[in-house]
């Protein structure tokens, strides 16, 4: 069962929403949150003692006013993404919530601190963007039999509320030979539902209602599609493919969403 939220705050705005994110899903699981403040290196000590006690008093501003009763307040030291990934694999922590793109630079993803964290941490990552804050009730997922996908997928269920819905998408390449892609579709429709059925029994907990579909729509075309059709409040991506190049990248539907997401985004390696 889910235990630990570790929230990196930079100390916007923005953050102040996926602190208040992380608060509600506490709520719900029984889980600590932590608090995480990286300073970059100061010229002197009095200067970062400074910066310290301004980073603790906003954080626990923040804390307060998202009606956490348990919170850490943690301050660090270094590069923001490097201290960030390592602090969230040390504690073990089960969730790390971010806070969305600043609005001026939201085309703005490849080199930012969340692209670098995402490139080399293994927590799964939720990027919390609407502040309505209500819990999830409808949530996407993309499912292509990656460990990443599926890792993502497992970390939805953990997260999500039982009356909740999941659908889980599959874009396939039925091939050239028309006459039997209705035939693979059912094929892959079958193995994907076994595949969901195995995760669910590493889950094992009260988990959210399941759906499938599996499509021969290109990945983006589908997932565009299912966001318009479903209108999820949570979207959930694998950070990489399948192929051994993608593993020290971001794959490219991961990177595509994050650039400008839809809504709030799940994401796992």
């Amino acid at each position: 069962m889910p235990k630990l939220i570790l929230v990196a705050h930079d100390l916007s705005v923005e953050a102040d929403v996926a602190v208040r994110r992380a608060a509600q899903l506490a709520a719900e699981h029984d889980a600590e949150v932590c608090l995480l403040h990286v300073i970059k290196s100061s010229p002197t000590a009095e200067l970062l003692g400074r910066t310290r006690q301004t980073a603790e008093a906003a954080l626990r501003d923040s804390a307060q006013a998202a009606g956490l009763q348990r919170c850490e307040l943690l301050i660090g030291e270094g590069l923001p993404a490097t201290v960030i990934a390592s602090t969230a694999e040390e504690m073990q922590a089960d969730l790390l919530v971010t806070g969305a793109h600043h609005p001026q630079v939201v085309e703005h993803f490849d080199g930012t601190t969340l692209e670098q964290i995402l490139r080399c941490c293994r927590v799964p990552a939720l990027l919390a963007l609407d502040d309505q804050l209500q819990p999830y009730q409808r949530v996407l997922s993309a499912l292509d039999f990656s460990v990443a996908a599926c890792n993502a997928w497992r970390a939805a269920c953990c997260w999500l509320p039982p009356h909740s819905e999941l659908l889980a998408v599959h874009a396939y390449d039925t091939g050239s030979d028309n006459r039997r892609v209705q035939e693979r579709l059912e094929e892959q429709q079958a193995l994907l539902e076994q595949l969901m059925q195995d995760e669910c029994a590493q889950v094992g907990e009260a988990l959210p209602h399941r759906k499938s579909l599996v499509s021969s729509l290109n990945i983006r075309v589908l997932l565009d599609q299912s966001l318009a059709d479903w209108q999820p409040q949570l979207l959930v991506l694998g950070s990489r493919g399948r192929a051994a190049l993608q593993q020290a990248l971001l794959g490219s539907t991961a990177r595509y969403y994050l650039r400008r997401p839809p809504c709030d985004l799940l994401v796992s390696a």
